[in-house]
């Protein structure tokens, strides 16, 4: 359905306007006031704009300046009577699509109307795009220069020119999602749907219903037949995201729907073909859910023929800078402002334990965008999202030899963290500078001993020297 609005001070054409152009899939409003009828384009802009020049209280001349101020994209044709062409001709050149001359006939009406939706539903189709760049930039900031993350990138490039079920594994936030879609981009169905499905975001009473869809009649509400998510995929990737949420009797139904690629929807009887590809993902450990008879074997071994295994932030340090320069560059560019980050900002940054991985780091690179004025970004800015607490406050509550052992591997993390830093972000010459070997210092990198704890303990912020 397009919007169309017509700001007339006359009733009259406004009621003619509507009657020319009644016709399915268009939705004409006309308002008399000119100041009313601004309000409402400015907040519900329409798919086009027909506009008087001459209106009493506000001109045209006004309220197009305040409208394309505002919406510069919206499509603006001006109405205007013979002595006012010059005025509607020198609107065009500040951005007005065009203008009717009164008065018009119907046919010169339409064709202007059907000139000017097109270019509406165009500039929709290049925001659209600009979208998907804007999610490929994403996806460029997922490349690294990590040797770890690196050999898992490779191994998606490998998988993605096959049709093979792909499983990702990585804490929350280290870009699942942007991996998939990446696999996707690169795979020969990237002009086909990408259809990601949050498992974890779905009451499993609906989940079943979202997946495979339901025929007419299927349950109480099921008014007409609806296609799943599965189905919408056709042709294109599913990405089961969270797959670890999924309840074991819906398993079984997907398990079946993997082997056959074909499904039944509820309260059907016919087979359903669909040719899609399957993507999925999760930050938990399915290992133990098998163990722990929660979710099915024959299941789990389909859906990970290549399985990918993204690394976390804090063990990819040779990420953070580059990551942190490149949400700089991006939000600086989206808030207008030129903002940079100064040499002891990205030390700090090295010092950060990053637990919500690179989702985090993006979001924090965001608000100091935000919020920053323009110039330089110091360590002190990144106090708001810095952990809290004195060192013997933050581990008070465990026995005497754990405490020890944690605030030795804090300093030793924030030690190496720091060196590095100083190098640059180059492991071999931070290992060089601290005396040890590569090895050595990426065991110093990783001591504080969380993952061997399997804790998550407060981290306290160490001043080296003290």
């Amino acid at each position: 359905m397009s919007r169309i609005a017509v700001i007339d001070d006359e009733p009259a054409l406004g009621e003619n306007i509507q009657r020319m152009l009644r016709q399915p899939g268009l939705l004409v409003s006309a308002f008399a006031d000119s100041v009313k009828g601004m309000q409402e384009v400015l907040t519900n802009p329409p798919d086009l704009l027909l506009l008087d020049v001459r209106m009493p209280g506000m001109s045209g001349e006004e309220v197009f300046a305040h409208v394309h101020q505002a919406h510069p994209d919206l499509p603006i044709v001006f109405l205007t009577a013979f002595g006012s062409v010059e005025g509607a001709v020198l609107a065009m050149r500040n951005g007005a699509f065009d203008y009717l001359q009164k008065p018009f006939k119907r046919e010169e009406l339409l064709l202007v109307v059907q000139r000017a939706l097109s270019v509406s539903k165009l500039e929709h189709q290049v925001q659209a795009l600009k979208g998907r760049l804007e999610e490929l930039g994403e996806a460029e900031a997922a490349q690294s220069r990590s040797v770890a993350m690196l050999d898992q990138l490779e191994k998606c490039r490998r998988a993605a020119t096959t049709d093979a079920t792909v499983m990702i594994l990585g804490e929350s936030g280290t870009g699942k999602e942007v991996t998939a879609r990446q696999i996707h981009q690169l795979s020969r169905r990237k002009d086909g749907p990408f259809v990601p499905v949050e498992c974890s975001a779905m009451p499993g009473s609906l989940i079943e219903s979202e997946l495979f869809g339901y025929e007419r009649g299927a349950f109480t509400g099921a008014e007409k037949m609806k296609k799943g998510l599965i189905e919408s995929a056709d042709g294109g990737t599913l990405f089961l995201d969270e797959i670890g949420d999924l309840g074991v009797e819906l398993q079984t139904r997907l398990f079946r729907f993997v082997e056959e690629r074909a499904l039944r929807r509820l309260g059907g009887l016919t087979q359903v073909r669909v040719d899609c590809r399957i993507l999925c993902a999760t930050n938990q450990d399915l290992t133990a859910k098998i163990k722990a008879g929660t979710f099915r074997e024959e299941l789990f071994y389909r859906l990970s023929v290549v399985t990918v295994k993204l690394p976390p932030l804090r063990d990819r340090p040779e990420d953070i800078q580059h990551l942190a320069r490149f949400f700089l560059e991006r939000f600086s560019r989206r808030y207008g402002k030129s903002i940079a980050g100064s040499q002891e900002f990205y030390e700090a940054l090295l010092r950060q334990r990053w637990p919500g991985n690179v989702r985090q780091l993006k979001n924090v690179m965001e608000r100091l965008v935000a919020l920053h004025p323009d110039g330089f970004l110091k360590a002190a800015d990144l106090d708001e999202d810095a952990p809290q607490g004195d060192v013997a406050v933050a581990f008070a509550h465990l026995p005497w030899k754990e405490a020890r052992d944690r605030y030795l591997g804090s300093f030793e993390s924030a030690y190496a963290q720091t060196v590095l830093a100083r190098c640059g972000g180059n492991i071999s010459a931070a290992a060089r500078a601290a005396g040890v070997d590569r090895k050595t210092f990426y065991s110093l990198l990783k001591s504080d001993r969380e993952e061997q704890t399997g804790e998550s303990t407060p981290q306290p912020t160490l001043k080296l020297g003290e």
